[in-house]
């Protein structure tokens, strides 16, 4: 099978499961974000609880053994990801999914037609949290969403769109606030599609072809999906895990997460602790393209598994889904430290 027909054949797999999610899938799935899987009473007591110290999860001496040797294990996988990066083999691994980056950014563009789809059809908005009704012009908004969505999904007239897209984007930020940092990600996939349409696979591409600006600036729009993706992964640890654990120590008692031995641990507290600083992690290693690929598996990885143990709705995942795994084809662009790491070893090479 050639790189063109496999490009295609992944593709039509992420249509027919697209598909599949968006027009099978019930609305009354569990939904399992920290913002909205509980009921918005155990939500305003847990933003109300106070004296609740994160930190104090380390004062048990068997949390702060599993802390240890957690640690001792990212910091090996970290150096082990480091030097296989730049092994022959990691090079060649490289060039094979830059390969399939044409794909990646088709991915981006029709999760982000799918949520604003599925938003449309559920009368809410990026995830049920935020009914469309909350918003100024919020009828007008859900045939808005609708031919959005359908215009990004094939190309057509991308830019036009996008920039539509963002002023509803705007709009819900004059009204939510600083919780749209959330949802951070859609600002920079909005833009990225403003300034650089829709290149792949697209009508656009067969009207109007490629943009100069992305032959010239393809590394900028990685850095803006980048830094973008990395906030909204940080935003949520910090303002959540770290000053409002009360949150998280209600889901993982209601869903009973210390059962899943394998992955966390018995005392809620530390596995707030825990997965913030996971998330603060990859988040930051996001942002200034430090191992970016396994960052964003990471981050993968992790949203895959909330999907699958919480049985929630998956369409306020698309993008979060099809950005991580955009990075993971790209590797973050030139402007990360992955791209200066490598110039500077093989300056040392030579």
């Amino acid at each position: 099978m050639g790189l063109f027909s496999f490009r295609c054949f992944i593709l039509v797999i992420a249509l027919a499961i697209v598909a599949t999610f968006t027009y099978l899938h019930p609305a009354s799935a569990v939904l399992a974000h920290e913002q909205y899987v509980l009921t918005q009473k155990q939500l305003d007591e847990g933003f109300a609880a106070s004296g609740i110290n994160v930190l104090s999860a380390l004062d048990n001496p068997e949390n702060l053994k599993i802390a240890f040797f957690v640690g001792l294990g990212i910091i090996a996988l970290g150096i082990f990801y480091f030097f296989f990066q730049y092994s022959k083999i990691g090079k060649k691994l490289d060039k094979l999914l830059l390969a399939m980056d044409p794909v990646g950014h088709v991915f981006l563009r029709i999760a982000l037609a799918a949520s604003l789809i599925m938003s449309a059809r559920l009368y809410s908005y990026m995830g049920p949290e935020i009914p469309a009704v909350s918003l100024r012009l919020g009828s007008f908004f859900i045939p808005a969403m609708y031919v959005i969505g359908v215009l990004i999904l094939f190309g057509v007239f991308t830019r036009v769109a996008s920039l539509a897209g963002l002023l509803i984007l705007i709009a819900a930020t004059l009204v939510y606030g600083e919780y749209i940092i959330t949802y951070l990600n859609y600002y920079g996939e909005y833009i990225a599609l403003i300034v650089f349409g829709s290149y792949v696979l697209s009508f656009d591409n067969k009207l109007f072809g490629i943009s100069k600006l992305l032959k010239r600036y393809k590394d900028v729009e990685l850095l803006i999906i980048r830094v973008t993706y990395g906030i909204s992964v940080l935003y949520p640890a910090i303002t959540i895990k770290f000053l409002h654990p009360k949150i998280i120590v209600d889901i993982a008692n209601q869903y009973h997460l210390s059962e899943v031995k394998w992955l966390f641990p018995q005392d809620p507290l530390l596995i707030s602790l825990g997965t913030g600083m996971a998330q603060v992690l990859v988040g930051l290693m996001i942002i200034v393209g430090f191992e970016t690929r396994l960052a964003s598996f990471v981050t993968f990885f992790l949203y895959f598994l909330s999907v699958i143990y919480f049985k929630e709705a998956v369409w306020p995942h698309y993008v979060l889904l099809a950005l991580a795994a955009y990075l993971v084809f790209n590797n973050g662009g030139k402007y990360g430290l992955d791209h200066w790491i490598g110039i500077l070893l093989k300056k040392q090479s030579v």
